[in-house]
């Protein structure tokens, strides 16, 4: 599996981890949620239960009240009492209706609540058809007192049946609480873990791939310097061999031209002037002398020269007198590459017929500037070289990678009315002196 295939592997787990703890909090909430609920319903259940002994408790006050007084106030108080009874009966019921033994239970409380109404009942009934005898009533009475046990002992067993409920769900939930700290730090922690090897992953592949950046920039250097030495040898073959012989051809051929009038042989003698100086001119272009035996300046004033000369560019130069001591090899063989390239740009691509270049020399840093009054860079292309995109150019890759083995800063500035390249190179190295390197 590759580096890449593992870091998604790892996010993916880190993912489904932080996915995990959060479905732990969210059933955590829930069961929160539920437990308040559970409260709040046991609370209902034995207040409503309250409530029914209090009606039948104020349903028996009134009866006694009537049936002493034979009160008329006495007796709406007792009928309303009575439909009250009813009234909570039904609530109960309906609060207990996803409990079958409670249910049950409230059945049988039904059951008592009807009773109790019923002997409540015949008791005022005797009264209002004063046919009341102590007797009877005592009786009577008696019997309600049987059914208020009754009532109490059944709303008791309900309240212990809630209670009970209430203290399961209690220790359901606080054995929640006590292992979901554990489940979501392990989430957390395995999460973190996953996360961490996702950036350790990333961070491997990301210095991989700056590896082979390296290694590729490396290569690339190797073959800029093999190039170097290619030009170098090709043009001391141009200057040495195919100059040396076109010289001697051209001896010969002013010799035949002082002893003959053949047009020819003038025309002869005219091109190979013109070739020599052809040959003179790329075997220059390939690698200068200039270049080796007096310096960047020198080589430089040189190769602007030529340039404006053979394209027709005025080139606006500012390069100051050379110093004493010589800049490293490696600093001028870049910065001549770099205004070399630099022209060759302005003559393929930017179409300028102006240019403005200068040398500022200070004690530990040279800077070049190239400026043209062309078609510029596009923003695409600016932002390609910054981000070492493929898209760019060879010439404007080559430039960078030059200054950036050297330790030098490469900055493009492009707009509509041109293009300036700034080249700052160290140059804090101890030098050699002038004409150190002429042979």
């Amino acid at each position: 599996m590759s580096s890449s295939r593992k870091a998604q592997v790892a996010f993916a787990l880190a993912l489904f981890l932080l996915f995990l703890s959060g479905l732990a909090a969210g059933s955590l909430i829930i069961r929160l949620y539920s437990s308040e609920a559970m409260v709040r319903h046991t609370y209902d259940v034995e207040v409503a239960l309250g409530d029914l002994e209090s009606s039948l408790t104020n349903m028996g006050r009134n009866r006694v009240a009537y049936i002493g007084s034979g009160s008329g106030e006495s007796l709406r108080d007792f009928s309303d009492a009575e439909k009250e009874v009813g009234i909570v009966v039904a609530r109960i019921r309906q609060l207990t209706s996803d409990n079958p033994a409670q249910q049950k239970l409230c059945d049988q409380l039904a059951a008592n609540a009807n009773e109790r109404i019923a002997v409540s009942q015949a008791s005022v009934d005797l009264r209002t058809q004063n046919r009341s005898d102590p007797e009877k009533q005592f009786e009577l009475t008696a019997a309600v007192a049987r059914t208020t046990f009754g009532t109490a002992a059944i709303a008791q067993q309900m309240r212990g049946n809630e209670d009970a409920l209430l203290q399961q769900r209690s220790r359901l939930l606080q054995l929640l609480f006590t292992a979901l700290p554990g489940i979501l730090a392990a989430s957390f922690a395995l999460s973190a873990a996953m996360f961490w090897l996702h950036y350790y992953m990333l961070n491997r592949e990301l210095q991989e791939r700056r590896g082979a950046e390296n290694q590729l920039r490396r290569l690339s250097m190797q073959l800029m310097r093999v190039q170097d030495e290619e030009r170098r040898r090709f043009a001391r073959e141009l200057h040495d061999e195919l100059g040396q012989n076109l010289v001697a051809a051209k001896m010969m051929a002013d010799t035949l031209d002082a002893g003959a009038e053949n047009p020819r042989i003038a025309e002869l003698t005219n091109l190979l002037t013109d070739l020599l100086s052809r040959v003179r001119t790329l075997s220059y272009l390939f690698h200068p002398p200039l270049l080796e035996d007096a310096g960047f300046y020198s080589a430089a004033n040189w190769l602007i020269e030529g340039f404006a000369s053979r394209l027709g560019i005025a080139i606006s130069a500012n390069i100051p007198t050379p110093p004493e001591r010589r800049l490293d090899r490696a600093v001028e063989l870049t910065l001549y590459r770099v205004l070399q390239e630099s022209l060759n740009n302005i003559y393929r691509h930017s179409k300028s017929s102006r240019a403005e270049i200068s040398v500022e020399a200070g004690p530990d840093r040279i800077i070049l500037r190239v400026r043209d009054f062309g078609r510029g860079i596009s923003t695409e292309k600016l932002e390609a070289l910054r981000t070492n995109a493929e898209q760019t150019g060879i010439g404007l890759t080559g430039m960078k990678e030059r200054v950036r083995e050297q330790g030098g800063e490469l900055e493009i500035r492009s707009d509509g009315g041109g293009t300036e390249i700034i080249v700052t190179l160290q140059i804090a190295q101890p030098a050699e002196t002038l004409g150190a390197g002429i042979r």
